[in-house]
């Protein structure tokens, strides 16, 4: 699949299969050579002396006494594995989903939008205030600003962000390390919101760098398309209102939330060509009168300054001063633009988004302490009675949008691995139906996924779904081990309910230590608490409650199913030849 999903999914399946083919390569040819020099001749209970067989013995015969109530008792057996399925079915929805788990962060980014019109000094006295408020916590470590729009056009950017207009301006809040901190990024950023002064029609936003980097844009992202902007406005208006009030729901905003104050200038083409001046002629006066031209560059120690030439700013206050703009005829003449032109205060559209040639209103959000699955689920509930007129319809974009295309691209690639795992193993087996019974298991593994998210409070998103992908290969093996056991026994001449009891006993022990093995191995990256861990738990949390879970029902389970498979198989052998008689 295309997009950050497939290219994560792409890189870690890369990783894991050269490793696994490295590790077959030692496993056939390197560990066969060093036990037979290391290993030492001895006898049954010697082994069992230095071994520890005494008292995993015991162990063995806990479980004996449980798979053998189990094989008498098949049906509740199944019974209750399919009720713990159930029961994991029904967490889901406490569980939550998101495209990428919520990181802490050593740096937040703060947006400040003063209303359109706003000085650049009044802007920069307002940054001070929330610069101050900022530095009073222990846990910031530094703050720095950066403005919009200067007056020479120019946009001053830090760090790749900036802002478009004198109003506006970024705040870059560097955090201490994380070990030195006491509150989270998240913590700390719910605290700044609840200080920061009250300030009529202004707009302050934290940006989520995490999701810009990962171009998967805001976590919450609704767009309204239609044709009409003052419709598309007003609807704006009414969806960013509703969903401000969902529980978790932070910073809503609309791009066309306010116009910016501008003068119009419409020229009247019948009167300038009378007056012997053309359209282009009036563009080229306004512009460099109002915004300047670069007549020449000041040379000093090495360095060039632009030399900008424009009028006076007392000559270009107000729409008087506009229209008293001096204009030079072709033949000479001074025009002022007041005779050529109407000139009037308006209201504006900052930007005018374009999506499929298609106007589109943006209303976003962040989200905060609640995955984005279940915001967008309460969104759309209260979104299901917004009255659209004819041609105007919302769809939702963003992490979301991210999310789930990146859930199908995982669910092809799983239903792919699944399919694949069963054509290796029909071949290995020489049968259709054993593949079924060991293919049994992955749904046992969804048991322990589910309980582990649940039970650790992680929610169901990129990396805990290439979890999934990943145990659908590995927790197959056990019961393949197990399953080729019996199989072995059974050709011995041993009868199905006794070659299932010795199989799984003797298979027990290697059962245990290879889960054991990679449980321990996955258990730092599932409890490590550095920054940017939180992006690989999930997965860790999945294929260990996964492999845990299955390994412990597979070995109970599994042979259940073989027993009752078999079972099925004798009885309609016996009405086939019955029939055929």
């Amino acid at each position: 699949g295309g997009g950050i999903a497939g290219q994560i999914s792409r890189g870690l399946a890369l990783t894991v299969s050269f490793a696994l083919a490295a590790s077959l390569f030692v496993a056939l040819t390197i560990v066969p050579m060093l036990a037979s020099k290391i290993f030492k001749k001895r006898t049954a209970e010697e082994y069992k002396k230095t071994s520890g067989g005494q008292r995993f013995e015991k162990i063995q015969n806990y479980y004996k006494k449980i798979l053998v109530w189990a094989l008498e008792h098949r049906k509740k057996t199944i019974l209750i594995t399919v009720g713990l399925l159930l029961l994991t079915f029904c967490l889901v929805p406490f569980i939550g989903t998101e495209f990428m788990p919520l990181g802490d962060r050593p740096m937040l980014i703060l947006q400040l939008k003063m209303p359109p019109g706003t000085s650049l000094e009044e802007t920069n006295k307002v940054v001070g205030q929330i610069e101050d408020i900022i530095l009073e916590l222990k846990d910031v470590d530094s703050a720095s600003s950066f403005g919009g729009l200067t007056e020479g056009g120019k946009m001053d950017v830090g760090m790749g962000f900036g802002s478009a207009g004198v109003n506006e301006a970024t705040i870059m809040i560097k955090l201490k390390d994380k070990k030195d901190r006491q509150l989270s990024s998240q913590e700390i950023q719910e605290i700044i919101r609840k200080n920061l002064p009250r300030i009529r029609e202004a707009e302050i936003s934290f940006m989520d760098m995490g999701q810009q980097m990962l171009g998967s844009g805001n976590p919450i992202e609704i767009k309204v398309f239609g044709k009409d902007l003052s419709q598309l406005e007003k609807i704006g208006y009414e969806v960013a209102e509703k969903i401000s009030q969902i529980k978790g729901v932070r910073d809503v905003k609309n791009s066309l939330a306010e116009g910016k104050p501008e003068i119009a200038i419409k020229i009247d083409r019948e009167k300038a060509a009378h007056l012997g001046v053309s359209v282009g002629q009036i563009g080229a006066a306004v512009k460099n009168s109002m915004q300047g031209v670069i007549a020449t560059k000041l040379r000093q120690a090495g360095e060039e300054i632009d030399i900008r030439v424009r009028y006076s700013p007392k000559y270009r206050q107000n729409i008087e001063d506009v229209k008293r703009l001096t204009i030079f005829s072709s033949l000479g003449r001074p025009i002022l633009l007041g005779q050529a032109a109407e000139i009037s205060k308006e209201q504006g559209p900052l930007k005018i988004d374009r999506e499929d040639q298609s106007r589109v209103v943006l209303v976003t959000a962040n989200a905060v302490d609640r995955d984005v699955g279940s915001i967008v689920k309460d969104i759309k509930k209260e979104l299901a009675d917004q009255p659209l007129p004819t041609g105007y319809f919302i769809e939702y974009g963003g992490s979301y949008k991210q999310m789930q295309d990146a859930f199908k691209t995982l669910s092809g690639a799983l239903i792919l691995a699944i399919l694949l795992v069963y054509m290796v193993m029909a071949s290995q087996f020489e049968s259709l139906i054993y593949p079924f019974i060991v293919m049994s298991e992955i749904p046992l593994a969804f048991i322990g996924i589910g309980l582990a998210l649940f039970i650790t409070g992680q929610t169901l998103s990129l990396p805990s779904f290439m979890g999934i992908i990943m145990l659908a290969g590995i927790v197959v093996n056990n019961a393949i081990v197990l399953i080729d056991y019996v199989n072995q026994l059974r050709k011995k001449g041993m009868d199905i309910f006794n070659a299932l009891i010795e199989g799984g006993v003797t298979r027990f022990r290697p059962i245990l230590i290879t889960s054991l093995t990679t449980v321990f191995g996955m258990l730092p990256m599932a409890l490590a608490q550095q920054e940017g861990s939180e992006m690989m738990r999930p997965m860790a949390i999945a294929v260990i409650g996964g492999l845990l879970v299955s390994t412990a029902l597979t070995l109970v389970v599994i042979p259940v199913i073989y027993s009752a498979a078999e079972s099925i198989s004798r009885r309609a052998t016996v009405k086939i030849s019955n029939v055929l008689k």
